[in-house]
């Protein structure tokens, strides 16, 4: 088999996207993957790119290029042999779009989804502050969190426009219930109906 689909999951900080992710990716057999998993992974390494990985991840800005360059394409190439893959939070600049295109060209990939959550702002910031305090994650402190929203504002709304141009985009509600579980399962399945 080889890698023929790509699912883009586009969102704010704290929309969803991470538990998105790996239910759809069961649900259709999918390899998934966070860049922002990935880059964790790499900052607990005690090298010289763990390290450099490490300072920019708890400054709360995205990575350059050049970083996510080279820990993405390790990564894709792989699961080539999977039928399709989920990314969450990636591409988050339209530098790292124009990179994944180049790699579908390369490796012949032919179809690409975006999908973007839309939350409200306020519900974002609640929920981030719960998962802070539950999962005790760096950049999830109230300072970071406001630092990510500017940098997801400043450089990733234009990737959601590149794929909008494309025709390529699906929007989904990422807020359907008071009920947190339950909105997650009403998201999950506009999502499944909208692919």
């Amino acid at each position: 088999m080889k890698l023929q689909n790509i699912i883009v999951f586009m969102g704010a900080p704290g929309s969803g996207k991470g538990t998105q992710t790996k239910l759809l990716a069961e649900e259709l057999g999918y390899e998934f993957f966070s860049t922002g998993e990935l880059a964790r992974e790499y900052a607990k390494q005690d090298t010289e790119l763990g390290q450099r990985i490490k300072s920019i991840i708890d400054k709360g800005i995205i990575l350059p290029i050049d970083i996510i360059r080279e820990i993405f394409i390790k990564k894709l190439e792989s699961i080539l042999d999977s039928a399709g893959v989920i990314l969450d939070g990636y591409p988050r600049t339209t530098e790292q779009a124009d990179l994944l295109g180049e790699l579908m060209n390369k490796y012949e990939i032919k179809n690409i989804k975006a999908i973007f959550l839309e939350v409200d702002k306020q519900h974002l910031l609640e929920r981030i502050s719960k998962r802070g305090q539950v999962q005790g994650r760096a950049d999830d402190d109230p300072a970071a969190v406001e630092k990510r929203f500017d940098e997801y504002l400043l450089k990733t709304a234009p990737v959601k426009e590149y794929y909008e141009a494309r025709g390529i985009l699906i929007h989904i509600n990422g807020d359907q219930a008071a009920d947190m579980n339950e909105s997650i399962q009403k998201v999950h399945q506009e999502i499944i109906s909208k692919l």
